[in-house]
């Protein structure tokens, strides 16, 4: 195994990356280039570099004659420079990788001779962070975080999931696409994209990205273009990647809401770090008085440490708002958020709201599910509602009546104790989106629309208007 860091600037966090290299690899084995692209501060960093790895014979130092750009420094290492017909391990310099890590990311590798690409899961890789879906979307996601909740769950998850594309920041790609395909195409220089455009190009000839869950790598991330560089760079990137994949935005989605496995879904609320009992309260279709009463009752006997937020259909929303103030509140929940606990107050009629319920929390609690009628004429009438309502009680982890608030809340806090079954939260994850993907509920898109293009050619033009708008929109 060849391992090339591609080094720019950063000092502080290569030194953190070199010394993980020295503990953490087999030098017997593997062997390290380090290629020094002449950043700002090339001098003090090559001195610090051949200080760290001295005479170590694991390691090779080279310095470009001048800036060829992240992508351009890539190709030249690997093209060029290491002429081993090893397999090859991009490792970012602002990376500090765990024990272990190569040793999984290499066997995952081996599985099959149709992966050609694996990166690590880490505390900063887009759809590889773990966790990628959060508790407290609103919390910092320290490293010590990340690697005690990966340390509790890595074993429940499979050694690898097939991914689109693999991110960057630990790329180990084998030898024999290097050979066939090359590396980086020098449109995305100096860097955003181009190890995207690589899967996706070697998946059209059968090759496919995998994620190596078991291997752990942290990241601090966006250490190199500062200002409104880096998001011009995105946006123009993404562009030239959905202009040549116009299905690249429906694989993404297709990747988390089908193939993830649940337990990655769903990680932070298998190890909470905190003591909050964070709850999804389904709000039926209709918000009328009586439901608002109900609602009340919840809240006014909900505890300090549980935590509820109010999920209601779009057209409810100001509704609740009025009726609830100060609640939390979201319109079909926060697409990165989980909770411990869903609610349905009320019977689900609808296969959307089942899939909602669905992707909020691993363990369920419905109210008032749909009652069983032994009348024919309720029966042809409600029967989508009620192969709804055996969906829900497969899974459900508690049905009862409506009482008061506070019997709800009790049933709330029984539910958020009980352990979390991965084998049937597999199943239940793998049954709703296999009907809603069948049925055409959740459809994945295989042409770019022109809007999506526009947009972010408007935004890689005016990064710093696309920042102020998702500032005040949320949706940073």
């Amino acid at each position: 195994m060849t391992i090339v860091v591609p080094v720019y600037d950063d000092l502080p966090g290569l030194e953190r990356c070199v010394e993980a290299l020295l503990e953490t690899v087999d030098f017997s084995v593997d062997r390290v280039l380090l290629a020094n692209d002449v950043g700002p501060n090339v001098d003090a960093i090559e001195r610090r570099l051949l200080e760290l790895v001295a005479d170590h014979p694991g390691f090779e130092y080279t310095r470009n004659e001048r800036n060829l750009g992240f992508v351009g420094n890539c190709n030249r290492a690997v093209l060029e420079l290491d002429r081993t017909g090893n397999d090859v391990l991009l490792l970012n310099s602002d990376t500090v990788p765990l024990p272990g890590f190569l040793d999984e990311m290499t066997a995952v590798l081996a599985e099959d001779d149709s992966i050609g690409v694996v990166c690590a899961r880490s505390d900063n890789a887009t759809i590889a962070s773990f966790p990628y879906a959060r508790r407290n979307p609103r919390a910092n996601l320290a490293p010590r975080r990340t690697r005690e909740l990966h340390g509790r769950v890595k074993y429940l998850l499979p050694r690898f999931s097939l991914a689109p594309v693999a991110m960057g920041f630990c790329f180990l790609i084998r030898r024999e696409t290097i050979d066939r395909f090359g590396l980086f195409d020098e449109v995305f220089s100096p860097g955003y994209g181009e190890e995207n455009d690589f899967c996706l190009r070697i998946n059209e000839h059968g090759y496919t990205a995998a994620l190596a869950n078991h291997a752990l790598v942290l990241h601090t991330g966006s250490t190199s273009f500062s200002g409104d560089r880096g998001p011009t760079l995105r946006l123009e990137h993404e562009r030239i990647l959905l202009e040549r994949y116009p299905f690249y935005g429906g694989a993404i989605a297709l990747f988390l809401s089908r193939y993830r496995d649940a337990v990655d879904v769903f990680a932070d609320a298998f190890l909470p770090d905190d003591d909050a009992v964070r709850v999804a309260l389904h709000l039926p279709a209709e918000v009328d008085g009586a439901v608002v009463t109900r609602v009340r009752s919840v809240l006014a006997a909900a505890p300090e440490h549980m935590v509820i937020t109010l999920i209601v259909a779009r057209s409810q929303l100001r509704a609740a708002r009025q009726a609830f103030p100060g609640a939390l509140i979201a319109v079909g929940g926060r697409p990165r958020q989980i909770f411990d606990v869903a609610v349905a107050l009320g019977a689900l009629t609808t296969f959307g709201q089942l899939s909602m319920l669905n992707a909020n929390a691993p363990r369920w609690v419905l109210v008032d599910p749909i009652p069983q009628d032994v009348r024919w004429s309720q029966a042809v009438t409600h029967h989508r509602a009620n192969a709804i309502d055996r969906i829900l009680r497969r899974f459900e982890n508690e049905t009862l009546p409506w009482q008061d608030g506070k019997s709800l809340v009790e049933a709330i806090e029984t539910a958020a104790r009980t352990e979390i079954d991965p084998t049937a939260l597999r199943a239940r994850w793998h049954a709703v989106t296999d009907i809603a993907e069948a049925t055409g509920l959740l459809v994945h898109r295989a042409q770019v629309s022109m809007r999506r293009l526009a947009a972010l050619t408007f935004g890689a033009r005016n990064p710093r208007i696309v920042a102020r708008i998702r500032s005040i929109t949320g949706r940073g």
